[in-house]
């Protein structure tokens, strides 16, 4: 007689010996079919996709990746590391990227490093220990080390936020110094001479600092310099935006318009505007950079300079499938990065 403990362990053992073959029968295809809906299913269509995996998850099947990585030496996994996810710019960066990967049967694995150049190189390594088959970075910047053991271990690897072809690393995004020097003539253009500017933190930021270099190099084409009382590097938080408006609010004259390196420094800026009084863009014209969703929102709207992360994302996913399918060549792939009009600029006074 059968009791309850041999019942359980009938099921699981059931459970366990449900095969490929099963699933493959059942979904009317052949086991060769089947196993590339797991594998590889870029080359099968999206119906028998959906028809195997709903059969394969009333069945309770899940592939051996393990076992299948040992004897194909794939893992199926790319890595990407990014600065930080406290903001929501990496994670469209990132959405795009792992849909992007799973359109063609990857998994992405996620770490970040704090802008840490010390941190990003440990991250690689652990992720290259794990069986990364490619890497996204962000920036242009990185440990020479870095480097050495990306090009050591044969991965193929992608720089995104940049567009630098005369680096030799292949790269997707576009010209921080063409983006600062856009947000700064838009001021310009405006009348403005009396710019301020909050940057991001620039020692191993290639991008806080190439956008900062662009505002300079604008102004300089004007004969117009920006002096260090209206200048400031802050972290990419609200309260920095804040204080640094105070710090750079206080030099005499007072500046007419503030250049942000993030929209988050704009809407501490904005935020302290209100706080102090001080009407935009009537009396002070504020832009941001990256246009984050909720820069429409505030009041008045933010003008901003639209980071094409989504984009950028697909790009770099699509651009490391190709080269895990064979196409060894490097790519290097500028994006733009637009200006967005809105009520947070106009003429000074």
């Amino acid at each position: 007689m059968e009791t309850e403990t041999t019942r359980k362990r009938n099921d699981v053992d059931g459970a366990k010996s449900i095969r490929l073959s099963d699933i493959a029968r059942q979904a009317q295809v052949s086991t060769t079919t089947a196993s590339r809906v797991f594998s590889d299913p870029s080359k099968v269509r999206p119906e028998v996709i959906h028809r195997v995996r709903a059969i394969a998850e009333k069945l309770g099947y899940l592939p051996n990746s393990a076992a299948r990585a040992l004897r194909s030496r794939r893992t199926r996994m790319v890595g990407a590391i990014i600065p930080t996810l406290s903001h929501s710019i990496y994670a469209t960066e990132v959405e795009a990227i792992q849909n992007r990967l799973r359109v063609s049967g990857y998994s992405l694995v996620i770490t970040t490093s704090d802008y840490r150049l010390d941190a990003e190189f440990e991250q690689a390594r652990i992720l290259l220990e794990r069986g990364i088959e490619a890497l996204v970075l962000v920036g242009d910047e990185h440990d020479p080390k870095l480097y050495r053991l990306i090009c050591d271990q044969r991965v193929p690897y992608i720089n995104t936020y940049v567009y630098k072809p005369e680096q030799r690393h292949a790269c997707v995004g576009f010209d921080n110094r063409l983006a600062g020097r856009k947000l700064a003539n838009h001021l310009l253009d405006l009348g403005h001479r009396k710019i301020g500017m909050i940057g991001g933190i620039s020692p191993h930021n290639d991008r806080a600092r190439e956008r900062i270099e662009g505002v300079r190099e604008a102004l300089q084409q004007r004969a117009i310099e920006l002096p260090d009382e209206l200048f400031c590097e802050k972290p990419y938080d609200i309260a920095s935006g804040r204080e640094a408006l105070r710090y750079i609010r206080s030099a005499e004259p007072n500046p007419t318009a503030i250049i942000c390196g993030s929209d988050v420094l704009a809407f501490g800026a904005l935020a302290e505007c209100t706080a102090l009084g001080i009407q935009v863009p009537t009396e002070m014209s504020i832009v941001g950079f990256d246009n984050l969703e909720f820069a429409r929102h505030l009041t008045p709207p933010l003008t901003t300079l639209e980071v094409p992360a989504e984009e950028m994302g697909e790009k770099a996913a699509d651009f490391l499938v190709r080269q895990l399918a064979g196409q060894r060549r490097l790519e290097f792939i500028e994006l733009e990065a637009n200006l967005i009009l809105r009520g947070t600029t106009g003429p000074p006074r």
